[in-house]
């Protein structure tokens, strides 16, 4: 039986369903595509979208460790997202504090490729992290919202 990652940013629809129930994800204006590698870093390390665009984002993990990709609403709140995060395991989205994200994906194996979808917040600079334990102080990348 195929099995397929689903993701719902923020709409508590992520998880694996088998193929034959798989569930349409929303509409997208764009799609990105960031790959996370073994070196601990995300590829391309900025993005620029207008403001008010839904946007597709892809992350294609071709290293050897799991990894996930976070856009955070304020990035004073890092520390506490990553500990949050580290807690809570699983796919290391801290859930209890999804009113301070803007997105997630699920956690990634090696080889994996995850989606979510959001629309693009008010102008502005906005950190994307992978919060998988030991990797958010070094895996950060700045998303640029645009007028």
């Amino acid at each position: 039986m195929k099995y397929f990652i689903t993701i719902g940013a923020l709409a508590g629809l992520g998880g694996v369903l088998p193929a034959d129930r798989l569930v349409a994800q929303p509409a997208a204006d764009t799609t990105i595509t960031v790959r996370a590698g073994s070196a601990l870093e995300f590829d391309p390390v900025s993005i620029s979208v207008k403001q008010g665009t839904r946007v597709r984002l892809r992350l294609v993990n071709a290293g050897t460790l799991p990894h996930n990709i976070v856009v955070v609403r304020d990035s004073s709140d890092l520390d506490r997202l990553a500990a949050a995060a580290s807690h809570e395991g699983g796919d290391y989205v801290p859930l209890a504090l999804k009113d301070r994200l803007i997105g997630y994906t699920t956690l990634a194996s090696p080889g994996q490729t995850v989606e979510m979808v959001f629309v693009v917040p008010p102008p502005g600079e906005y950190t994307y992290v992978c919060l998988m334990s030991g990797h958010a102080g070094v895996m950060l990348g700045t998303l640029r919202s645009l007028r």
